[in-house]
């Protein structure tokens, strides 16, 4: 990291770019109602106005004088939007929806087309992630000290390149262009879910403290200083209904579910000692226990999780700006953000919920359920209680130097910038196991969380979680950093704008250039695991089990498990983790890896580089003022992944027995790949006044959005072929990543015709079509390359990501507006609305890469939801203000573990109110998913339900202070 800091350290550019510092002016002059200096006689008859209606009157601004297509929510009060963060204020913008993360909005997708496809940045700049992809995690950036969002749906040369689908910019408030202010919020939050956990009250709190000031004329010319700190203490407590990552083809059907006892011979002959499959796949005697009926998919687990949680957040922005002279300009910004999170999860858990079923209600497309649903059925499975504690930290680091010189004509801009995100999980677990299968009959008829009745087992009660001679895994303790994540960005960019005659058609003409190195180091599966308890003063592994067992007994944690659901699970035997670990283990943790170095750890550099050219015009054509801007940006990047491999010893099929790979300890080696990519990226805006009112919109644009970096890996994880007769065909399953991936790029066809009826009032219609090619496919063979297998090099076809080879259409339409009835009476006046809608379509094709791949129809885009809407109600009076603010999106694709995944669609309904008692002094309140509404995702189907998740309504009020 250091190295990146000296390489842009070095460079010592002056500041930002020409179009990011005109945006920048345009959004300071509209987010600023003051900016402006009369005298007093002059604004005695001013109606200032504030609150909800000037955060609409700024954003319908913005959004009439920016020269791109582009939506927003502005202004000018640090710590006004009334959102938890920025990815809930985000989806107050017509086309933006988000994924949900703990109850919260979180990655962002614009109209709906995924988080891949769009592009994000604060303060124009490119910003770090800790997640796996490239999607940012909104959920670091407090709402209270961001004072404005942009979105961008069409391109121009001089952005940052990155986004088809959509820019999305976050804005700090620049000092000398805001009032100078100090102000205190506090926000205590009170979550019901949380209350009704053992020992938990259900409360937290969010408080903040800002300060903006600037000093004009002094000796060294103007200074302005702004300031924000947040903290945040409050949990997210939620309940799970889970299975594992994948769905398997099944269309047997036990011939005696309720025989779990006796011979090995009896129960296979019942169908009870092995899983669902195929029955043609099946051995002879299996075939004999089973009869073939529909296809189904099954599952090889399901699991009930309680989860108590605890969350701390701590969020600090700044910005020093200088303006030494009229004509020169510097402000240097920074951000930090700080959240610890620690989850206390507990489970119920059917560990070999595939083994011995019978159906009883498969879903065929026509009697209410999807094809191949497995709605209930009668099975026989092992049964676990298991406890995890899992702290995540993650931490934030950005800013950067922006300056801008104006001369006569001739405006210099110059950036500097870095950011860096880095992710630690470290898991801590413990299970106790039933003493013997059980049989059960699981039916989901009456909800997505199914009931669950046990045949002679209560699984309330411990001591039916006990083994009498433990075996590997029957009683472990893991302890794991599973995740160890650090991204960093560091970009520099010059721009230049020369101003042209005001009569001729070309205005301006502008250039500029942008380097950036983007690192991501991951380090996966540092594992410090104990499969059996270890035996010590003078106990064996049974004894400290059943020891464990009676010592480390706890009541159940909450009496309102999955209240929003239909199931009969409400409890379990639960343990100690604390208490389960030190039982196992004789102490607290265990010892990490000295070297954790493995085929899924990345390291990747890639360099950006892009050069500009843009220019604008502007000209009448009969009675229209045109205007607008044409030009061309090129991109060139490089692409260095290093990782692991270890040689193998490889052991072909012969006469049906099956393959083997075994790596041989002591030969892990580093690789490195490379790859490497060219753009060409023309972009054109077009923007017609047909009247006072109205203006219609064109752009048309070549436009990129980049892989996932971790995609890049070439680390090789061998996997076995278990059927195949040569070296190359046994290893032909391993995986690896694609240092040749190529980003999705993208022919932008953009429209919008806008009416602006007053400075409250608009309202626009803006198609949009793409034609979209390179789109990744996360598992795809072949792909050559070579590992060293029985002691010479051996190249073969490995499973990696690759391009999609056709040409995709992606189309849709949105519709946006927004409205004050000033014009109705008395108190009606301050009712208004805002409401936008967005449709999208492709036809994308991923296939699934699980073996579910034959009979499922394979996914679209990821993040595409074809339907999102978004609408507010507010009033405003005296001092008051109400909101109701209420968001849908369909469903839409979210691969995970290699297989796809869809989450069923949902509408949330937050509703917010203050009160202001005078200048000062000012009182707030919200419900946030006032209607409990649950995220439901399925795979194989939306009835073949692979998680849901049950959070609670989030309750805040508090205070405003202001000075």
């Amino acid at each position: 990291m250091t190295t990146v800091s000296l390489r842009v350290g070095r460079a010592l550019l002056l500041s930002s770019a020409a179009a990011l510092a005109m945006q920048a002016a345009a959004f300071a002059q509209t987010a600023e109602p003051q900016a402006a200096p009369q005298d007093e006689e002059s604004s005695v008859d001013e109606v200032v106005v504030t609150g909800i209606r000037a955060t609409q009157r700024n954003s319908i601004a913005v959004k009439r004088e920016t020269a791109t297509i582009v939506d927003a929510i502005v202004n000018d009060e640090i710590g006004s939007l009334p959102d938890n963060s920025v990815g809930d204020t985000l989806e107050r913008i017509t086309g933006v929806t988000a994924d949900r993360f703990k109850g919260n909005a979180n990655e962002l997708s614009v109209r709906g087309l995924g988080p891949t496809l769009s592009f994000s940045t604060f303060n124009g700049r490119e910003v770090s992630t800790a997640g796996p992809d490239r999607s940012v995690a909104f959920q670091q950036f407090p709402s209270e000290l961001v004072n404005g969002v942009l979105v961008y749906k069409s391109q121009q040369a001089d952005f940052v390149d990155g986004g088809i689908a959509g820019v999305i910019d976050l804005r700090s408030i620049r000092p000398l262009e805001a009032t100078p202010r100090l102000q205190a919020e506090y926000r205590a939050v009170y979550q019901p879910k949380d209350d009704a956990i053992r020992g938990r009250d259900g409360l937290g709190y969010r408080a903040n403290i800002s300060w903006t000031n600037r000093w004009l004329d002094t000796a060294i010319g103007d200074l302005g200083l702004s300031i924000g700190y947040q903290h945040q203490d409050q949990a997210v407590p939620e309940d799970y209904y889970t299975t594992n990552s994948a769905f398997i083809p099944c269309d047997t059907s036990a011939n005696n579910p309720n025989l779990i006892t006796g011979a090995s011979a009896q129960q296979t002959a019942a169908g009870t000692s092995f899983n669902c499959a195929l029955r043609p796949t099946l051995s002879a005697a299996n075939q004999a226990g089973t009869t073939q009926g529909p296809l189904y998919f099954g599952t090889t687990s399901r699991t009930f999780r309680q989860i108590s949680t605890s969350e701390e957040r701590d969020g600090l922005l700044g910005a020093i700006q200088w303006r030494p002279t009229d004509r020169l300009d510097f402000t240097l910004d920074a951000q930090y953000s700080n959240r610890s999170s620690l989850e206390n999860r507990n489970q119920l858990a059917i560990t070999e919920a595939a083994r011995g079923i019978t159906p009883t209600l498969i879903g065929n497309g026509s009697n209410g359920y999807s094809e191949g649903a497995l709605i209930s059925y009668t099975g026989n499975s092992n049964l676990e209680v298991q406890f995890e504690d899992r702290l995540r930290e993650e931490e934030y680091i950005g800013g950067g130097l922006f300056g801008r010189w104006q001369g006569e004509r001739l405006r210099v801009t110059g950036d500097l910038s870095y950011s860096q995100s880095h992710r630690t999980e470290l898991q801590k677990a413990t299970n106790m196991r039933s003493a013997r299968r059980v049989v059960y009959s699981l039916d989901g008829t009456n909800d997505v969380v199914p009931s669950v009745n046990f045949v002679g087992f209560d699984v309330t009660d411990p001591s039916n979680f006990l083994i009498a001679t433990p075996a590997s895994n029957t009683n472990y303790a893991r302890y794991r950093l599973v995740t160890d994540r650090e991204d960093a960005i560091a970009a520099a960019r010059v721009d230049a704008v020369y101003d042209l005659n005001e009569d001729g058609f070309f205005r301006s003409i502008g250039f500029g250039a942008r380097v950036s190195e983007h690192t991501r180091e991951t380090d996966l599966n540092n594992n410090g695991d104990v499969a059996i308890p270890i035996a010590r003063d003078g106990l064996t592994a049974a004894q400290l089990t059943a020891r464990a067992n009676a010592e480390c007994r706890v009541p159940f944690a909450t009496d309102q498990f999955m209240r929003g659901s239909a199931t009969n699970i409400s409890s379990w035997a639960q343990f100690d983790n604390d208490c389960l670990f030190r039982a196992y283990t004789g102490r607290d943790t265990n010892p990490l890896l000295a070297d954790s170095r493995g085929p899924e750890d990345i390291d990747v550099t890639e360099t950006i580089s892009a050069l500009y050219a843009m220019t604008t015009f502007g000209t009448d054509w009969g009675n229209i003022p045109v205007s607008g801007n044409i030009g061309l940006r090129y991109v060139s990047t490089e692409v260095e992944a290093r990782g692991f491999r270890s040689a193998v010893t490889v052991t072909p099929s012969v006469a049906g027995s099956a393959a083997t790979i075994v790596v041989v300890p002591g030969t892990l080696s580093q690789i490195t790949g490379e790859g490497d990519y060219d753009y060409w990226l023309p972009s054109a805006n077009l923007n017609l006044d047909l009247s006072d009112r109205m203006r219609l919109r064109f752009g048309v644009s070549r436009s990129i959005a980049r892989v996932g970096i971790e995609e890049f890996n070439v680390g090789i994880n061998p996997i076995v072929d278990a059927t195949a007769t040569t070296v190359a065909g046994v290893l032909a399953n391993s995986q690896t990543g694609n240092p040749n991936l190529k980003p999705l790029e993208a022919w932008n066809f953009d429209s919008s015709l806008e009416f602006y009826l007053n400075e409250d009032t608009s309202f626009s219609i803006a198609p949009y079509y793409k034609l979209v090619k390179g789109a990744a496919f996360d598992a795809v063979q072949p792909f050559t390359t070579s590992i060293i297998a029985n002691g010479q090099e051996v190249t073969f076809n490995a499973v990696a990501p690759a391009n999609d080879t056709e040409q995709r259409h992606l189309y849709g339409v949105e519709l946006s507006g927004s409205h004050v009835f000033t014009y109705l009476p008395g108190l009606w006046s301050g009712l208004g609305v805002s409401a936008g809608y967005n449709y999208a379509e492709a036809d994308f094709e991923f296939p699934d890469p699980s073996t579910v791949a034959p009979y499922v129809d394979p996914a679209n885009l990821r993040g595409l939801s074809r339907h999102s809407a978004n609408a507010s109600l507010f009033w405003e009076g005296a001092g008051l203000q109400l909101r109701a603010a209420w968001r849908y999106r369909s469903d839409y694709s979210k691969p995970n573990s290699s297989t796809n995944r869809g989450v069923q669609g949902a509408g949330y309904l937050n509703l917010s109110a203050s009160y202001r008692v005078n200048r000062h002094v000012q009182f707030k309140a919200q419900a946030l998913n006032v209607l409990n509404e649950r995220d439901v995702l399925y795979k194989a189907g939306e009835d073949s339900i692979t998680e849901v998740s049950e959070s609670t309504p989030q309750i805040y009020a508090g205070f405003v202070l202001r000075y």
